[in-house]
């Protein structure tokens, strides 16, 4: 006997229209990718990053599937490079000369010096957002389907206007313009984004987003009063402290335990906190983004981005743990040293190579496994998103003059994002 969802008849596709399906195919080797590209950044002193980003997108573009046929991402190492060559001599190095000269001339604190680091904060700020608008309109053009590429029209200075002041309105109204802001950013984004000749559109409001955000604003609230709370009670109970023969009071070991304690379980609850409100976010802003007479669906859980984030710290730990025994059992042996000698900090050597070496292993060693948590992350999203409808895919048609000649230089100096 058939269930009535089996006599259902199928969903009506419209002639000349497909419906779409949205899939992921795990990118291989992205281990020795991971291995290879940070190899290659180290020996070129970090130029060879902008190739190594380049291939990494290559990976995981063509691993997004739509109808099982993968994007294509033909954007280039040098067009990144270039970009921020360009960037670095016409914006960024003009800006720090004119500030030095300002401080050479009138002084460190003089007004005209405090003037000229005033502007430079503001140019930043509106930069950002101008950096933002052009990364995601070079991705968009380096990205094909079918042989179809997307593209963004509009004005990035009109993009980073809005930007810059919704970003000041933020303390002012105590973080509350944040649901309508990021609304109205996401909009003005997605209702400029093209594929081919036809036009994607966005309708979300930002009024079911504050119900959440009024979660995490209070939450977080809570957990900081409760910290301060804690450090209180605890300064002001004498029975928690133990006098020091410089006649100070320090903490106890429960005490500092307790404290330690209660910072990692609020650090916890406001994650938790953050990660649901981010899945609503992205779950609403997904599901009123359509395309033709499809619609995007998102089902991002809160536990699916705590776990992931989790994860993904592990793995990147775990990387810089690797990164920083070989240096140890390669790199110190050439300076006189060993691993006991770092570790007692007595030597005189050790004092001037581990200070060094410290911030060469924050600095780079956290991006060794990069790759593998951006491929992770991008999968995750896509296997949580689905596309319902169709679209006329046969009738879309390449707009000319959409393409654009080099790659987010104001990104990479104001390191947007990670991909």
């Amino acid at each position: 006997m058939q269930s009535p969802q089996d006599e259902m008849p199928p969903p009506y596709i419209p002639p000349g229209h497909e419906a779409l399906a949205l899939s992921w195919r795990h990118p291989k080797a992205l281990f020795n990718l991971s291995v290879t590209t940070f190899i290659l950044r180290i020996m070129t002193l970090g130029i060879y990053y902008f190739w190594a980003k380049t291939e990494v997108r290559k990976r995981l573009w063509s691993s997004i599937r739509i109808n099982d046929e993968p994007l294509t991402y033909t954007g280039r190492g040098l067009e990144l490079f270039l970009g921020f060559i360009i960037v670095f001599l016409v914006v960024l190095l003009p800006a720090s000369l004119g500030l030095f000269g300002l401080m050479f001339i009138f002084g460190p604190e003089s007004q005209a010096a405090n003037f000229g680091l005033l502007v430079l904060y503001v140019a930043i700020f509106f930069l950002y957002g101008i950096a933002i608008y052009r990364a995601i309109r070079y991705r968009l053009a380096r990205t094909r389907w079918r042989g179809i590429r997307g593209s963004l029209e509009g004005s990035p200075v009109s993009y980073a206007t809005t930007y810059f002041w919704t970003l000041l309105l933020v303390p002012m109204t105590l973080g509350w313009i944040v649901p309508w802001r990021t609304t109205k950013l996401q909009g003005i984004l997605v209702n400029n984004m093209r594929f081919g000749d036809r036009p994607l559109g966005f309708n979300a409001l930002s009024g079911p987003l504050y119900g959440p955000f009024a979660a995490l604003w209070f939450g977080t609230l809570v957990l900081y009063l409760g910290i301060i709370g804690i450090l209180g009670a605890t300064f002001a109970n004498k029975s928690g402290l133990v006098k020091m023969p410089n006649g100070f009071y320090m903490p106890t070991t429960t005490s500092i335990a307790i404290i330690v304690v209660s910072i990692f379980v609020a650090l916890f609850l406001f994650a938790a906190i953050g990660a649901w409100y981010r899945a609503r976010t992205i779950n609403h802003f997904t599901n009123h983004t359509h395309f033709e007479a499809a619609t995007f669906r998102a089902n991002l859980t809160t536990g699916g981005l705590i776990w992931l984030g989790f994860t993904n710290f592990l793995i990147l730990l775990s990387g810089a743990i690797l990164v920083a025994g070989l240096v140890s059992a390669v790199a110190l042996p050439f300076v006189g040293l060993d691993f006991a000698d770092v570790m007692a900090m007595q030597s005189r050597a050790a004092k001037q190579v581990v200070p060094g070496l410290a911030i060469f292993i924050t600095v780079v060693a956290f991006s060794l496994f990069a790759p593998i948590v951006q491929a992770r992350t991008l999968r995750y999203t896509v296997q949580h998103m689905a596309l319902d409808g169709t679209a006329p895919l046969s009738e879309i048609e390449q707009v000319a003059g959409a393409d654009v000649r080099y790659g987010e230089g104001l990104a990479e100096a104001f390191d947007v994002d990670a991909f």
